[in-house]
């Protein structure tokens, strides 16, 4: 099963879906949800963890290209005291069949959409890990999806489930800091850096064709693979799209941002020059709205913690009468002079958004899910134009109704894709 064509699966499968895709709720009121956990890496185990711990949720299968990472994954749940999960390499030989109700993706970002949008047309409902899609072409096809097959699909922007945020947000609508003319989303943080290694031979138990999935052939090189990855243009999105997009979303969610008019950006690679990296590590993004500046600021080549800011990554509100500042565990409010309303209440991971979708697996409410795809999707699609300008080397016009850059060849090119025969991207 392993050296399964892509097109001879989902050709079989697409007759399955029209007569089951569409149905209601897998599971009842009372029943398990039984899950299947698709990439074991360093999110995976998180999920894994979070998921296997949910009073009404089952993990029954974890699958990766690498089965080193899959069996300690197996191990894990097993010593939780859970049932040991089935392991499997090929994520596709477990959308078949009704043994499974939902697939928690943490594949590298090039197969989030791609996996999600074949576990839609397959009758499953998704948690997909954010980025929700590797370029803007697949975020919108991903959304479609989930409309078209009536699926249940959260996003990986967890940040959502922090009660503090809806308080800030409160103040914000009242008015406290008056008009909110700029925003802007601070990622601050030191990432590792990965020397440039000699290609190399595929690692015993890795199916690396599978792992290269849509991208392109290219030999096994370290320097791009396990987490590597993130920093390479062909699996990752940089951390604009790897740890950025939970600022983005905060600040989007506020204000109830969509897609901008505009896109600029100023990037470099300062702490990783000269290694493996591709992405930039530092990065001022601006997107430009009809009345409103969004801005995006990244460092990856910080040890130390910002003075005025709690944490390392949060959020500042200007408006015309004050401004806020909020992160996970609280916001503080200043006035010209003096300081205003304040509210602190330490964070913690706990299982909301998690449990949040399992709820919603079982009601089949997607309106009551804390980050319903369309929302990763805008999330997703402001650290995707971030990087298209990068690329580009300049300040692009952005239509939001067609997700395009009118007329601008260049830019368009960055919308989407070539995809690998076998693995393009299902039609929906």
């Amino acid at each position: 099963m392993s050296n399964l064509n892509r097109r001879t699966f989902m050709g079989a499968s697409l007759i399955w879906v029209g007569a089951s895709a569409l149905g209601q709720a897998a599971v009842s009121a009372n029943e398990k949800v039984n899950v299947a956990l698709v990439g074991c890496g360093n999110r995976g185990k998180g999920l894994g963890a979070k998921f296997s711990n949910l009073p009404d949720c089952q993990l029954v299968a974890v699958s990766d290209v690498d089965q080193n990472r899959s069996g300690l994954m197996a191990d894990q749940i097993e010593k939780s005291g859970a049932r040991r999960p089935k392991q499997v390499e090929d994520f596709r030989t477990l959308l078949d069949g009704n043994e499974i109700d939902a697939i928690v993706i943490a594949t590298p970002d090039h197969w989030h959409t791609p996996a999600a949008i074949m576990a839609c047309q397959a009758g499953k409902d998704v948690y997909v890990e954010k980025p929700c899609s590797h370029n803007i072409h697949e975020g919108r096809q991903l959304v479609k999806a989930a409309r078209k097959y009536k699926r249940v699909v959260q996003h990986g922007t967890n940040l959502r489930a922090t009660p503090v945020y809806e308080k800030a947000w409160k103040q914000i609508q009242d008015g406290v800091i008056g008009k909110v003319m700029m925003v802007k989303a601070i990622n601050n943080q030191r990432r590792p850096r990965y020397s440039h290694h000699p290609d190399q031979p595929v690692p015993e138990g890795v199916n690396y064709d599978l792992w290269l999935g849509p991208a392109k052939k290219r030999p096994f090189n370290r320097s791009r693979f396990h987490t590597a990855w993130h920093w390479t243009w062909d699996f990752g999105t940089g951390d604009i799209g790897n740890d950025g997009v939970h600022q983005i979303d905060i600040g989007r969610w506020a204000l109830n941002l969509k897609a901008p008019n505009a896109v600029s950006c100023s990037g470099a690679k300062l702490g990783s020059k000269g290694d493996a990296q591709e992405t930039p590590d530092t990065m001022v993004v601006t997107w430009e709205y009809d009345d409103l500046l969004y801005v995006y600021e990244q460092r990856d080549f910080t040890p130390y913690r910002l003075q005025a800011h709690r944490h390392d990554n949060d959020n500042i509100f200007f408006g015309d009468k004050g401004f806020m500042m909020v992160d996970r565990s609280g916001y503080r409010i200043f006035f010209k002079g003096e300081r205003g309303p304040a509210f602190e209440q330490k964070w913690q991971d706990t299982s909301a958004h998690y449990q949040n979708f399992i709820d919603c697996v079982k009601t089949r409410k997607s309106q009551n899910l804390l980050a319903e795809i369309e929302e990763g999707h805008y999330s997703s699609l402001l650290s995707h134009l971030g990087n298209i300008s990068y690329r580009t080397g300049r300040r692009l016009v952005f239509d939001p109704k067609t997700e395009t850059f009118p007329e601008d060849k260049d830019a368009n090119q960055y919308l989407t894709r070539d995809y690998r025969d076998g693995y393009e991207l299902p039609r929906v």
